[in-house]
């Protein structure tokens, strides 16, 4: 009998819903407030859609006109948790970007004492994007452009020189053009100015190609939905040429869902299937519900998603999985010699340590977390090795150096993908290697150095 979920996947209000992905888990942080005393509600999952909340994150600034905070997003670098979000006072349009930082991604967390937009009027939704092409990191966020003939909030990005600083060189994404997107006219606290709204970002990389979806319209309105622009490069040129009649993405069914927007876009447990996150009103307007739907994709650009009210399957599980967490390794692991536990997981103890799977697997795509104050880690199968040393990521004869300063010590994402003997490995979303192996069935084997830690693994047959 095939498992199903039903929308929304939690009972309480979660506006703004953005979903990181880390060591297997999904962590959930929302605008507003937790009830808590502290700010950006925050949950977590094995599976997008059982979520466990876990209080808010922030504390409340002791500065002027913090009153209203907004529209968190995370990133993970280098051992550390970035919270990025907007604050200000209600209608004043005295807003600006801030960040939070922490070692764990459900904090403790605290202000970094940075604002990051002080030339800005007004800039709210924060989104940071890691180019998988070279590593660099962007940010991504919505601000005031007073210009006709459709004044009112549109999107830019700047370049981040560290995760706590911009280069302050903000370019254009999209801002409003279409009569959907507006938020008011004759807006009293702008001047009185008809007032058009694009807003709420999120990036990503398909193909050769750069996605940015973006909401457009009032947050409270029906019209209110999900559009997208595309770039060669996320500086841009930007170019929307698809959404003039309407948001093609997420858009209100009547009586069902009002309003869906302000979305992130993450993978699913089995690797390979993209969901959707986004936020909707219920037909009663009580709260702005958290929502998940599958997100396919047609010639580089993403489909049509109808917002989900009925049962729909849940996201697949891989074929294997392992959070190290339990007494003893899941019953998939033929072996598992040289290892310790501890609280980040497996810890390995002899020299090698090794995991093997207890039955062969053909082509694959597989996840690791690693961590190790120098990591020196292989994927081994017949006829196949992929390695993490001191210096390079390597595949088979192929090797890729590793950045200038990188850190061993933190948690990295290895991924392995085998298809009809083409083997990729690519570490943290960004760092890629390719080579060739033989085709046929492997048993797969992980071997690592005393000091290395691992978080999860996950694998999927293809």
């Amino acid at each position: 009998m095939t498992r199903t979920y039903t929308n929304p996947v939690y009972p309480r209000d979660f506006p703004d819903p953005f979903v990181l992905r880390f060591n297997g888990r999904y962590y959930a942080y929302a605008t507003g407030a937790a009830g808590d005393g502290r700010y950006f509600p925050m949950l977590s999952s094995r599976d997008l859609v059982s979520w466990e909340p876990h209080g808010g994150a922030l504390d409340p600034l002791d500065l002027p006109g913090a009153e209203e905070y907004w529209a968190p997003e995370v990133a993970y670098y280098e051992g550390r948790f970035y919270l990025y979000y907007a604050v200000g006072r209600g209608e004043n349009p005295d807003h600006h970007l801030r960040l939070a930082v922490a070692e764990l991604p459900l904090g403790p967390w605290r202000d970094a004492g940075v604002n990051l937009t002080p030339g800005e009027i007004f800039a709210i939704d924060a989104h940071p994007f890691r180019d998988p092409k070279d590593g660099q990191w962007y940010l991504y966020y919505a601000r005031d452009e007073l210009e006709p003939p459709f004044a009112g909030t549109g999107v830019v990005v700047d370049r981040l020189l560290s995760m706590d600083r911009l280069e302050g060189n903000p370019r254009p994404v999209v801002r409003p053009y279409a009569g959907w997107q507006v938020f008011e006219l004759q807006r009293a606290v702008k001047s009185g100015l008809d007032w058009y709204t694009v807003e709420g970002p999120f990036t990503l990389r398909v193909d050769d190609r750069y996605i940015c979806f973006y909401s457009g319209g009032r947050w409270e309105n029906p019209s209110y939905g999900v559009g997208f622009a595309c770039a060669g490069h996320p500086r841009g040129p930007w170019v929307d040429d698809v959404n003039a009649g309407g948001p093609r993405v997420l858009t209100t069914v009547p009586d069902r869902v009002i309003g869906p927007g302000h979305n992130s876009v993450v993978t699913g447990p089995d690797l390979v299937t993209q969901y959707i996150v986004y936020h909707g009103w219920d037909p009663g307007f009580t709260a702005r519900f958290p929502r998940i739907d599958r997100l396919d994709w047609e010639n580089g650009s993403p489909c049509v998603v109808r917002p989900s009210s009925d049962p729909m399957p849940v996201p697949p599980l891989p074929d294997l999985a392992d959070w190290f967490d339990e007494s003893a390794p899941g019953t998939h692991w033929g072996a598992c010699e040289g290892w310790g536990r501890d609280e980040a997981g497996l810890n390995a103890a002899a020299d090698p340590a090794s995991l093997v799977l207890a039955e062969p697997v053909g082509d694959f795509i597989a996840e690791l977390s690693v961590r190790g104050p120098v990591t020196d880690l292989q994927v081994l199968a017949p006829g196949l090795s992929v390695s993490i040393d001191h210096n390079a990521l390597r595949a088979g004869d192929q090797a890729v150096q590793l950045p200038k300063g990188f850190r061993h010590d933190t948690w990295h994402v290895l991924s392995v993908q085998v298809r009809g003997g083409q083997v990729e490995a690519v570490l943290d979303a960004f760092l890629t290697v390719r080579c060739e192996a033989a085709a046929g069935s492997r048993v797969l084997e992980v071997e690592a150095r005393p000091g290395t830690s691992l978080g999860h693994f996950a694998l999927t047959r293809l």
